[in-house]
């Protein structure tokens, strides 16, 4: 009874921790206790290879007595030497036969350089950190651009789980990379599986970039999607009048822009044009014809210009608004909202971004919602048919945040996707929607890590 309990504990947790076991023996040995043994399907002298992360040693198996724990196993000080990035963090079972124990999946979070030289003031990736202690992952805050690809090297921050501070090191590139830190632009579009040394590389998104122009074209050419999509083109000169005559107002935007820099509305005033951008401060030019017009945005914005149809915003207590829906791999490879943000602008914003003075207010999936026409079955539906679509033409995908705006006659529009969707609307947000929101992302790679052995 007492073994079947001990098999059922360890089938439960698959979290173990190493620990070195003095041994008089020159041999690498892995020692295990009986109910180990038996869990693993191994016999004491039998040769294995341990995998740590991407580390893996040939190992002999040999019998302990000292310790019946369940979740601690005991290996010689020489392999411990070789697994010099583990500082006794718990390891997730990924994946094991009677030839080999594979433990601990590595994921790099990619930062900015800006987090990377100020780690230790950001919660966020703080808290990310400690879940993915939590689930047996060895977590890295890595930058692209250090990655030493001829070697398989980056210099990386792990959390230490003993003293919660950050140690700087080098490691082998991690197994998953979640890409949180690169610019977006046509440079940081594609992922790679192999490059260099480093071979099976998982991304948490295949396509590390969405540019709002190629979006447009994969939703569009999809019926479930297209009925959803605001009228969008590549900005030219004839475009911009034409825009203007069908819609009176429309939006120029930086086909790679976030945050809502470099979204201008454009509208005609009798013989001129009025360019306006902003939230909670909106900032207007006056120019004299189209061609000012045109040569005043492609300054201001850059070559990489794209029109969109104006949609006419809903309101919350007088002030339009729009909204940031999270979603999100799970560990099942199935998509789900795991959170949505009203991003509520004052009366005459032109856009309603977070970083542009809106309001924020963050909403759990079941919650109530702050608006008569919206339902959680209408954003489920646009949700998951967008990201569906996107995976068809982008590669798998793991996360994705979707702008989504409801107009004054109750009609849903996706205005357009994001690859690297802001966390700062989540600093915020309860332990509880933290664990589902910075949590889900992890599940996913160890999905990622464990279909390689499938």
């Amino acid at each position: 009874m007492i073994r079947n309990n001990k098999h059922q504990e360890i089938q439960q947790h698959e979290v173990f921790t190493l620990k070195s076991l003095d041994h008089k023996s020159n041999k690498k040995l892995l020692f295990l206790n009986r109910f180990q043994l038996k869990f693993f399907n191994l016999s004491p002298g039998d040769n294995v290879f341990l995998q740590v992360g991407t580390k893996k040693l040939s190992v002999e198996v040999a019998i302990q007595g000292v310790d019946s724990s369940i979740t601690t196993l005991y290996i010689t000080k020489d392999i411990l030497k070789h697994l010099s990035f583990y500082q006794k963090e718990p390891l997730l079972l990924v994946f094991n036969t009677n030839r080999i124990i594979i433990l601990g999946p590595t994921i790099g979070l990619t930062i900015t350089k800006k987090t990377w030289d100020n780690i230790e003031k950001s919660d966020v990736v703080k808290k990310r950190a400690r879940l993915a202690l939590d689930k047996g992952i060895l977590f890295y805050c890595i930058r692209v651009n250090s990655i030493n690809w001829v070697d398989n090297l980056v210099e990386a921050y792990s959390l230490n789980p003993i003293n919660n501070m950050w140690v700087k090191k080098i490691i082998a590139i991690p197994q998953v990379i979640h890409d949180r830190g690169s610019s977006p632009g046509p440079d940081t579009v594609k992922s790679y599986t192999h490059r260099g040394k480093a071979g099976n590389i998982y991304w948490i998104n295949t396509t590390r970039t969405f540019g709002k122009w190629e979006t447009y074209q994969v939703l569009s050419s999809i019926s479930e999607t297209n009925k959803y999509l605001p009228e969008t083109t590549l900005f030219t000169i004839e475009k911009l009048e034409e825009y203007l005559k069908k819609y009176k107002y429309c939006y120029v935007k930086d086909n790679y822009g976030r945050s809502g820099r470099k979204v201008f509305r454009v509208e005609r005033l009798g013989d001129n044009y009025l360019c306006k951008t902003g939230g909670s401060k909106v900032k207007t030019w006056q120019l004299i014809d189209l061609e000012n017009l045109a040569h005043f945005l492609y300054k201001t914005i850059g070559e990489n210009l794209i029109l969109q149809q104006r949609i006419f915003l809903a309101q919350i207590d007088g002030s339009p608004f729009d909204m940031r829906v999270l979603v999100q791999k799970n560990k099942n490879n199935n998509w789900v909202i795991t959170a949505l943000n009203y991003r509520i602008a004052k009366p005459g914003a032109i856009v309603t971004n977070f970083a542009a003075g809106a309001k924020d207010v963050f909403t759990m999936p079941g919650e109530a919602l702050l608006h008569s026409s919206l339902s959680w079955n209408r954003l489920e539906e646009i949700a998951l048919r967008t990201v569906n679509a996107m995976e068809l033409s982008f590669g798998s995908l793991g996360e994705v945040g979707l702008d989504v705006a409801l107009d004054m006659k109750g009609k849903l529009w996706l205005i357009e996707a994001n690859s690297r969707p802001s966390s700062i609307a989540y600093r915020e947000a309860s332990t509880e929607a933290c664990k589902l929101i910075f949590g889900l992302p992890l599940d996913y790679a160890i999905y990622l890590v464990r279909k390689n052995f499938i």
